[in-house]
């Protein structure tokens, strides 16, 4: 049965190789064509013309044969700055320049061929070029590189190309939104974030459960990025709502680099409006550090692009409209809560006011606790205190909450061109982070860790077999995984507060058995059975031969 299961799968796998597709079909996310039409000075086609098209950063060129109709038609480029040469026995070479080609557009490049010698040259100028888009029927905006590179970015993260979501017509953005989405909860004509599909070098890298970019590449990384709106093609049928496709930068005939480090403290900020204004402003430093350097392997036919991010921010901000017990409160004077008045017997007017003996309707008069127990106040002593009133046996407490985090991202990229007929790519992209903050308690007792460890991975080939036959084929992997202490966690413990720990055996635990070594994660509580903790379950062997859960 299993042989059978790998046969199958393995003829799956063979037959997605094989799989053919028309040229005017676009690959997902990641490429763009150029076609036209090729004819001579009357307008009648000229079939049997020989059309190059060339990157002009990388000198990979396509030559192709217009068809019967004086049709060309060159797909599964890479996005960027093309020149397309048509010329045919009898007649000049036309010649068409920095032909800008976007992701996921198929421009129309029409080139008209003069009486003449070949050698001589006839170029076609921007004013010959057609206006309208007609080869498309989706509704999209394009931002390309001199954007990413020109307009101001920014995010709790760093630069980041998807603040720039909200430049394009009919997204709004709700920033305050929280657990709600990523990118401040975008809403691209109408949809949810969850109903978006992202897309990053042709494989997709959609978040689960609250949709939005598991990774998020840096923007020195990008080449441009496209936001399908509507009427995308049928490539997009994953998705319900827009579509947001990312390109990497791939390297060229020519190195090129680039080092950066943008820097921001407390002397250069402006106050916070809820800081308090007689004392020193909270401190910040923040810097965000990178550089990038791509280049040709081998000139025309390998090259490489790669980056590196990294942001280090520390520093407090003020948090205000906290409440903590007043002074009476602490000391178990609760009577602020009774409004109505106490009678003579210290028993409250209004009954809903009246605290009573935990577990008993009989009432504490005044709403006075004269013992408090060594628990309680052992609690007390860490938590936080103030002299701003805020209510009945409550005060506001206005802290600076210091926080630190710590970002690094990886954005390697090769491309081969072995020949014409033939694309080879890979892409590469990884953030981590760790971060520090704290609740109320600033201290051990109050701080809490967040790590993440995001990046995904896409393969793929390109081959084309004829004029009207290839073959893009894409592997592509995601990986997304974060997690966050509670805050306190591994500073304190229920003994350090005179609350007894015990500790259970379960009786799964008493024989033993072979040893598994996996994690359990703070939901799990080491409770049993297996199937409430999912795979993360651990096991240690103890000296008496049990197994203590």
């Amino acid at each position: 049965m299993k042989k059978a299961r790998l046969t199958a799968a393995f003829v799956g796998f063979v037959l997605s190789i094989l799989v053919l597709c028309t040229p005017r079909m676009v690959a997902q996310g990641l490429f763009g064509t150029i076609s036209g039409t090729v004819t001579d000075s009357s307008g009648a086609v000229v079939p049997g013309a020989t059309v190059t098209v060339a990157n002009v950063n990388t000198n990979v060129t396509k030559a192709l044969t217009t068809n019967s109709a004086g049709v060309y038609n060159a797909s599964s480029l890479n996005p960027g700055l093309y020149k397309v040469e048509a010329e045919a026995k009898g007649f000049k070479t036309a010649v068409a320049n920095n032909v800008a080609l976007e992701v996921n557009a198929n421009p129309k490049v029409d080139l008209t061929l003069a009486v003449g010698q070949t050698s001589e040259v006839v170029e076609v100028t921007a004013a010959n070029a057609p206006i309208l888009q007609t080869q498309q029927s989706d509704l999209g905006q394009t931002v390309d590189q001199r954007q990413l590179e020109q307009l101001p970015t920014f995010s709790s993260t760093g630069r980041n190309i998807y603040s720039l979501l909200p430049l394009a017509a009919g997204v709004s953005q709700q920033t305050g939104c929280d657990g709600c989405g990523n990118n401040g909860n975008v809403r691209i004509s109408g949809s949810r974030p969850r109903n978006d599909d992202n897309i990053l070098d042709g494989s997709t890298i959609t978040a689960p459960v609250f949709g939005g970019q598991a990774v998020s590449p840096s923007v020195d990384s990008i080449q441009e990025f496209r936001i399908e709106q509507n009427s995308m093609s049928a490539e997009y049928g994953k998705a319900g709502g827009a579509i947001i496709i990312a390109v990497s930068k791939s390297g060229t005939n020519q190195f090129h680099g680039s080092a950066y480090e943008y820097h921001r403290n407390q002397e250069l900020t402006a106050r916070n409006y809820f800081e308090d204004p007689t004392k020193r402003k909270n401190p910040l430093t923040y810097n965000e550090f990178g550089g990038t350097i791509g280049g040709p392997i081998i000139k025309g036919k390998l090259f490489f692009f790669t980056d590196y991010q990294g942001i280090r921010s520390h520093g407090s901000g003020a948090v205000g409209s906290n409440t903590v017990p007043n002074a009476a409160f602490r000391a178990g004077d609760l009577g602020e809560l009774c409004t109505a008045g106490f009678d003579g017997s210290g028993t409250c007017g209004d009954a809903s006011q009246q605290v009573h003996f935990p577990g008993t309707s009989t009432p504490v008069p005044f709403n006075q606790i004269t013992q408090i127990s060594p628990i309680s106040q052992k609690l007390l002593a860490i938590w936080p205190t103030s002299t701003t009133p805020a209510g009945p046996g409550a005060n506001e407490l206005l802290l600076s909450s210091p926080s630190s985090t710590s970002l690094n991202r990886f954005n390697p990229r090769v491309d081969f061109n072995p020949s014409q007929s033939d694309h080879i790519f890979g892409a590469f992209h990884r953030g981590t982070g760790r971060s520090l903050d704290y609740n109320l308690i600033v201290g051990p007792a109050g701080q809490r860790t967040q790590r993440s460890d995001n990046y995904s991975t896409t393969i793929g080939w390109t081959h084309t077999f004829t004029s009207t036959t290839l073959n893009d084929f894409r592997f592509g992997y995601m990986h997304r995984i974060g997690d966050r202490t509670p805050y306190g966690a591994g500073a304190t413990s229920p003994s350090d507060f005179g609350i007894p720990v015990q500790r259970h055996v379960h009786e799964a635990c008493r024989t033993p058995q072979p040893e598994i070594r996996l994690r359990v994660p703070p939901l799990c509580h080491g409770q049993l059975p297996t199937e409430w903790c999912g795979r993360r379950l651990q096991f240690h062997r103890v000296t008496d031969g049990e197994w203590l859960c």
